[in-house]
């Protein structure tokens, strides 16, 4: 879970398909790209099929540009960081940090070589070979179905998802979901709205201590 926040903008500047579509999304990417700062409403459902209730909890994404990337759930005492390529989980009291590995075993390895790319030079077809990203498009909605390309049997039993699957409101140029399967029928999905653009927002919120 340690590069999920990656996902909060690589997929708003991937796009592929027809011409319309990444007119579209290029719009709602280029709001991104102009913003310093922004905030969001975000609600985690962890999902396990071995239990009978979902396991919900409400918080807040949070993005600066000279900083980095966070979701705060202050209730559960769950923060998730990105500061370049540094990656902080606190959970339950406890701080874990990892860095990018090039290994491309988990979705937010994926997706933070995707917003390298796409960052570095507005290419969208110098994508990541560590996955194969589709995307498809009815009504006002792009969904994003990203999964991993790996031709090793044993790393392959090692990944910790099989696919992520993202959805844009083109209209409104906006991230409302990502969802992470898990093995099995397990996934971690996040909702997203209220967006706010370049807010005001509080170093604190970068800080791990602020929940634990």
């Amino acid at each position: 879970m340690k590069r999920l926040l990656t996902i909060i903008l690589a997929t708003l500047f991937f796009t592929s398909g027809t011409y319309a579509q990444q007119t579209q999304i290029n719009s709602a990417a280029s709001k991104y790209r102009a913003a310093n700062t922004l905030t969001a409403d975000v609600r985690q459902t962890r999902h396990n099929a071995a239990m009978t209730k979902d396991d919900v909890c409400n918080g807040h994404l949070y993005y600066k540009k000279t900083v980095g990337v966070s979701m705060v759930f202050t209730d559960t005492k769950q923060m998730l960081l990105m500061a370049g390529d540094t990656f902080t989980m606190v959970s339950a009291g406890k701080q874990s940090t990892t860095k990018a590995n090039g290994k491309g075993n988990n979705p937010f390895e994926v997706l933070s070589d995707v917003l390298g790319n796409l960052l570095a030079n507005g290419d969208f077809n110098n994508l990541t070979k560590m996955a194969d990203v589709k995307a498809n498009t009815q009504g006002n909605t792009c969904t994003l179905t990203v999964t991993p390309v790996v031709s090793d049997p044993k790393m392959k039993r090692r990944m910790m998802y099989t696919s992520c699957v993202v959805t844009i409101d083109l209209k409104a140029g906006e991230l409302r979901t990502v969802r992470i399967n898990e093995r099995g029928e397990n996934y971690t999905q996040y909702d997203f709205s209220g967006f706010v653009f370049n807010a005001n927002v509080s170093g604190k919120v970068f800080d791990p201590q602020t929940v634990m």
